[in-house]
This record gives structure tokens, sequence and C-alpha cells, in this order.
């Protein structure tokens, strides 16, 4: 048995052993091989993460615990909401399933909560990064964080050191001062190189989320969870004691990029697709996830680009990215509990947690291992953006990117003023909570 098992079987029975004290007296616990006391049965995982990265893992745990069966199956990512509710609806749902923010929503009848009494608001706090804690809530903690997929600034590299620029933005005003020289334009004024694709809706990649990620660095969650009235919609912050609420301010912001009268125009709606535009070395810096740069590499191989952190609010104190964050719930329903919950554990810590995010090329959200520096430069800058991520509590994913794709639309068509676009973005979100 190799190093990597033997941690696999002490870890899981530690987990285990776990798992019997939480349910203990709560549930009953069909999972426990009567004759041996160790974790056994079936644990169905779903996901909508490839099975060729994480079929080792779940082989390997049952491999090496050999009363349990964990298997694991890949969802579409556009039918997987779907495919969840009528699963849940035959009573024939997963034991575990992997969901990101915008999916807790829709889920949180089906999940099985640990209370805080079993497992403290303190422990999760000190395990994983700090945007991981919208996953608690007044009766306990949803699930399990494995990995995150942050929001990063990929730049080209021909492209600044053709224009002698030495290293890309740390904070947003910069991109003021750069973009006379990184923005060109053909005698007909046609963009022929751009800075950055902001400004527009349909053809920037990622626009929901680099949105989002300006109001989280403005210090807006968008929906915040109350205590009695639910879920709230608080894109239109009108409470704000400063003179600009942040949502105007992150809109103002972000429509100057294709405003040709703005010293940062960079970007209209007659160019192409940012990705692209990108890969094309036609835009000298891309807003995309980590989970794009093999795509990235893919699409253009002889592309010369890195990656750093996104720009930041200058003077702040709390650096912020978006970052998908990936979760490992259990199914309230589950006829195995106890062995679901020491396999969820288990993937979200230690060597298993490690061995899953290297799996999937995604840091990963525990506290420990992201102290683990790598050398490899796009995963270092991964790793710090983990620990800077912050998501939000999205009603529903493709029904709230019409909201934002309307807002923007109706700003830049003036078919509204600004306080009335936004009014209306803030309505449209408060109907998708009631849902």
């Amino acid at each position: 048995m190799s190093n990597f098992q033997t941690i696999l079987v002490a870890i899981f029975l530690a987990f285990f052993v776990f798992a019997v004290l939480i349910f203990s007296g709560v549930i009953k616990i069909d999972g426990l091989t009567r004759d041996k006391g160790i974790p056994g049965g079936k644990v169905v995982v779903w996901g909508t993460f490839p099975s060729s990265s994480l079929s080792k893992i779940f082989d390997d745990i049952s491999k090496d615990n050999k009363e349990l069966n964990v298997s694991y199956k890949r969802k579409d990512i556009s039918s997987y909401q779907q495919d969840l509710i009528e699963a849940f609806a035959n009573g024939n749902g997963p034991d575990l399933f992997i969901i990101t923010a915008d999916m807790v929503q829709k889920n949180e009848n089906f999940v099985y909560k640990i209370p805080y009494a079993s497992y403290s608001e303190k422990t999760f706090r000190e395990s994983y990064i700090d945007g991981a804690d919208i996953y608690l809530d007044q009766e306990g903690v949803l699930g399990f964080p494995l990995v995150v997929d942050p929001l990063v600034l990929y730049y080209n590299k021909d492209i600044l050191s053709n224009e002698g620029i030495v290293s890309p933005p740390k904070t947003w005003d910069e991109l003021f001062i750069l973009n006379s020289s990184l923005t060109k334009k053909e005698n007909s004024g046609t963009i022929s190189q751009s800075m950055i694709a902001m400004g527009q809706y349909g053809n920037v990649n990622n626009v929901k989320d680099v949105l989002s990620m300006l109001l989280i660095q403005n210090n807006n969650p968008i929906i915040e969870r109350g205590e009695k009235t639910g879920y709230v919609s608080v894109l239109d912050d009108s409470s704000s004691s400063v003179f600009v609420s942040p949502v105007e301010a992150v809109l103002k912001f972000f429509l100057e990029f294709s405003n040709s009268g703005s010293a940062v125009y960079s970007w209209n709606r007659s160019l192409p697709n940012s990705l692209d535009m990108f890969v094309g070395g036609e835009l000298a810096f891309y807003l995309g996830k980590a989970s794009e740069l093999f795509t990235i590499e893919s699409m253009n191989p002889n592309l010369s680009f890195d990656v750093t952190q996104v720009p930041q609010i200058k003077d702040t104190k709390a650096k912020r990215t978006l970052g998908d964050i990936y979760l490992t719930v259990i199914n309230k329903r589950s006829t195995n509990l106890t062995s679901a919950f020491g396999v969820a554990t288990m993937l979200s810590q230690g060597e298993v947690a490690k061995a899953f995010g290297a799996a999937v090329s995604l840091p990963p959200t525990s506290r420990a291992l992201l102290s683990e520096k790598p050398t490899d430069n796009y995963l270092f800058t991964f790793f710090n953006s983990a620990l800077i991520s912050r998501t939000w509590l999205d009603p529903d994913k493709a029904k709230s990117d019409v909201v934002f794709r309307e807002l923007i639309e109706n700003l830049l068509s003036n078919q509204l003023s600004m306080d009335i676009a936004i009014n209306k973005a803030e309505g449209q979100l408060e109907l998708l909570n009631k849902k």
C-alpha cells in the first residue's frame, strides 16, 4: 500500500468516527458495517467536473475501504439543476452533490445542514477561506468547500513589452494612464488593439462575473440572507452613506470603457468576443477564470501571456476577486448519511483535497493547503487569488444574467436613467429570490 493510500485509509476512518459522533442519536447509521464497525455501503456523488479527472480519487477511496463503494457521475452543467430536481422527486438523488453559490437557493430544501453544535462555526472559519463563509447560515453548515475558480487577469506580455510597460496594473485607476498606449485605432477610428474588454455585455466574456467582482470590491454583496426575511437583494443599496451608491459607481466605471469620449475608451459592440481577441493577440488584458488557462493555451499555443491578480480599488484595505467556490453537500434523504459525511469531509481536507484540486487544476479552499505555495507562476497566482475570492448567492444563474444584461443595455441605449435602471434590476432580482 502506498503512502497516499495509507493516509487515505487513516483519514477516512478518522472522519468516519467523527461522522458517527455527529449523527449518533439523530439518525439511523445505515452505512455502518455491523460486523466490523467500519464505513460501508454505497455513496453516489454527482458533479460537473470531468469523470476522467476524478475517477482515480474515488476509486482509491473505494479500493482502500473495502466495505465502501464510492461512485462519481458527471452531469452536464446545462441540465445539472434539472437532473437534481427530478432525482430528488423520484427518491433516487445522489448521496453527495457538488454545487456553487448560485445553486444554494434552489437546493436548500434538499441539503442536510450540519448543526453548529456538531461542527462549530469557528472550526469552519479556521479551516477554509473567508469566501466560504457564505455557506454558513442560521441553522448550520451547508457543506464542505472543495476548490475555488477565481477571476484573474491574464495579460499579453508582448503587448506590454512593446509599449515599455514593465508590469500589469495593480489598481483600476492605472488603466486610465495605460489606455493611450495599449488601445490602437485605425484612421477610421476602428479599434485594432484593445487594452481591456469592458463597457459592453454581448461580447465580453465573463461579463456578469466582472460586474459582480466590481460590486463585491465596492462592498456590495448583491444578495443577503436575512434571519427572518430570507434572501434579499441589496443591489440598490440606497442606505449607503456615500454620495454615490456602490452599484452606481460600478456601472459608471464599467460603461466608461465603451464611451468613445472617455480616456479609457477601449471597447465597443463591433469587436469580437473578448476571449477570441485575447488569444488572437489583440487584447492586452483579459479578465478570465483560472479554469480558462488550458483553453487559452490550446487556442493559441504561441501566445506569450501571463496571469496576475485582478486590479483592486486604489488604497483598499481588503483585496477581493470573484470566485466560484465549489461545495460538497449532503442529500438529507441519503440512505447512507454517515458514510456520505465521511467522504465529504475527506474530500475537503488533507491529501485527498490536495489531490482533488490537482485533478481539476484549481486551487483548494483549505487554508492549510493554500499555505503551501506552488512554484508554478500560474498556480501561485491562482492560490493567492483563492484567498481573496468571494461569491454571492445568485438565485438563478441564467435568469440573473438576463437581469444584468438588460441593466447594461438599458444604460447603453439611454432607454432608462441610471436610477430607474438600477431600481428595475433590483426588483427583478427580488422576484428571483422569491421563486
